[in-house]
């Protein structure tokens, strides 16, 4: 995932970052864990959906989000803008990809960012639904591995490979320590030097 990956773009402030790229640029909105309290609920339990990635998964170039909240919203008798996608990634061996959401509770009338566990429907509830109408197969194309609820968020930044990092902080280190190791030599070298003494006692 190169670039940084905005969820929930049309749907105002909730709109919010859900997948951090290789990108070195600012993300474009602010962090999915802001729109949630996800500091006092690291625990957050959200609906986690596993796809797989194969052949028919790479002809898209991005997750068919809309495609993939309408399909959920009308099978569960939910309004799509009521579902909150939080995270998108795939696995470390790249097999999978995961989409994990929570879907708005009517009842909670007064919620507001950050978001409370008690503002969304219980995703036990939601996989429980998704499993008796048999939505166990396919969303939006994708074909699916497994749906469950689970109470960890997957990572939100990009994985990036340190090795890159480690090697600049040993040249960096390199540099450092040859600048001071000249600038002692240089340093005693006009020290020992008669003219430079002579200089100094002058001044």
């Amino acid at each position: 995932m190169n670039n940084h990956t905005v969820c929930n773009d049309n749907m105002g402030d909730d709109a919010c970052v859900c997948a951090m790229g290789y990108a070195e640029d600012s993300p474009p909105e602010k962090s999915c864990n802001l729109v949630i309290n996800y500091k006092e609920n690291p625990n957050f339990q959200v609906v986690t959906v596993k796809f797989k990635l194969d052949e028919t998964t790479s002809i898209h170039d991005v997750f068919p989000e809309t495609r993939f909240k309408e399909e959920i919203g009308s099978s569960l008798k939910e309004d799509e803008d009521d579902i909150l996608i939080l995270r998108q990634g795939c696995t470390e061996d790249d097999q999978q990809f995961i989409v994990q959401f929570v879907v708005k509770d009517k009842e909670a009338e007064n919620a507001e960012i950050p978001y409370e566990p008690d503002d969304f429907v219980d995703p036990e509830k939601i996989v429980n639904k998704m499993k008796v109408i048999g939505f166990l197969t396919q969303i939006a194309d994708f074909d699916v591995d497994e749906i469950v609820a689970t109470d960890e968020l997957i990572a939100i930044e990009g994985y990036a490979d340190n090795s890159v990092l480690i090697i600049q902080a040993i040249v960096v280190g390199v540099v450092v320590v040859i600048c001071c190791i000249l600038g002692i030599w240089v340093y005693s070298r006009k020290k020992n030097d008669p003219e430079y003494s002579d200089n100094l006692q002058n001044v």
